[in-house]
């Protein structure tokens, strides 16, 4: 799986590349009212740039975060409960990190996981065991769990296909846990993202004293230039991850520090229901162009995992292979908020029975001189 990510991430960054589906990157509407002044306002002007953004050290910060998952999810949260972060990438490597310095040699996860966890297991030489035959949302998933402890990693939303993990799915793990004391990371990167509007998480109730939950707000919103993320973890492991993560990254930058205030602001008093709205907007019009031949029902996120019309070696995409799947052929995980994705798709439809391509030419390839 880590090989054929490198391989896309090689040909996406050369000169003339195919269009990519999949892209990680995309814009919307909204991000002039979701950034406010930091749209527009130097860091200068906004903050002290003299100090060092002392993210840990913000109390109030991990109050509000604190306080906006205990009106989503309805969970009592602390800020002893919060590890604020940088971005997923850094709390991805402060987990992956502890486990290596506690001595955890192999770990257990249920498919799929992100690939930067896998490259950094691989390079910390942790194993990881698969617990279950295919993914959380399908009919087929079989959870095996092992009697002894240890840690389990665990994606919801599956993010590729844009699916809740099922609550019976949870309860079972919740059980698990209670019975072995094993700890849950729940990779929540995606989360906050429902289609049907419903709050809070179902994750948010496996038990506190043995989970770590990891939630990314520039997700949430969709924008990636500022760095915010955080870890909920349990309050007997918060100093211990805290001083860790300093010590590895160090401070973030103070832009990202106003913007972590800032977004935590919007998740407790607006939420980003008019981006999910423009979300499934984009999906209306794409599932409807006719652009795809086939396509898995989305609950949350801005992913879609569907099967073009068209051959998909036509465009650069992850593939079911990249997601430790099989038995979808020729799907591919495509980005509902990147509009080149979009509409490279939908010029492969035919218009009044004529094709809007050349024959001989893809989207995203070079005309031929």
């Amino acid at each position: 799986m880590l090989e054929l990510h490198e391989h896309i991430e090689a040909e996406r960054q050369q000169p003339g590349a195919r269009v990519f589906l999949s892209d990680y990157n995309g814009g919307h509407p909204h991000v002039g009212r979701y950034l406010g002044p930091l749209a527009h306002t130097a860091p200068c002007h906004l903050a002290d740039i003299t100090r060092y953004a002392g993210l840990d050290e913000d109390l109030d910060l991990r109050s509000k975060i604190a306080a906006m998952h205990e009106r989503y999810d309805g969970v009592a949260y602390g800020e002893r409960n919060v590890v604020p972060a940088g971005g997923s990438s850094s709390v991805l490597g402060t987990f992956v990190t502890w486990l290596a310095v506690n001595g955890h040699r192999r770990i257990h996860y249920v498919a799929p996981v992100y690939y930067k966890l896998a490259y950094l297991l691989r390079a910390f030489g942790i194993e990881p065991v698969p617990v279950a035959s295919g993914h959380a949302y399908q009919p087929e998933f079989d959870l095996s769990l092992p009697e002894e402890p240890t840690v389990l990693v665990l994606t919801d939303p599956v993010w590729y296909a844009g699916r809740r993990v099922p609550t019976a799915v949870l309860d079972a793990i919740a059980a698990w846990q209670q019975a072995t004391g094993s700890l849950v990371f729940v990779d929540g990167t995606f989360q906050y993202m429902p289609w049907d509007g419903r709050p809070g998480e179902a994750s948010a109730r496996l038990p506190a004293e043995h989970t770590l939950r990891m939630v990314c707000p520039t997700k949430y919103l969709s924008v990636h230039g500022y760095r915010c993320a955080h870890l909920l973890v349990p309050a007997a492991l918060r100093q211990e991850l805290a001083d860790l993560h300093i010590n590895l990254h160090g401070d973030v930058a103070v832009s990202d520090r106003l913007f972590a205030h800032h977004a935590a602001d919007l998740m407790i008093l607006h939420g980003n229901a008019d981006l999910v709205r423009h979300i499934r907007d984009n999906y209306a019009r794409l599932t409807a162009s006719g652009a795809l031949a086939a396509w898995t029902p989305v609950e949350t996120g801005f992913f879609l995992f569907g099967r073009p019309r068209v051959p998909h070696r036509w465009f650069l995409a992850l593939d079911e292979r990249h997601f430790e799947l099989d038995g979808h052929p020729g799907y591919v995980r495509i980005n509902l908020l990147n509009p080149t994705a979009v509409e490279a798709l939908t010029a492969t439809v035919p218009d009044r029975g004529r094709p809007l391509l050349r024959k001989g030419r893809r989207p995203g390839s070079r005309p031929t001189v």
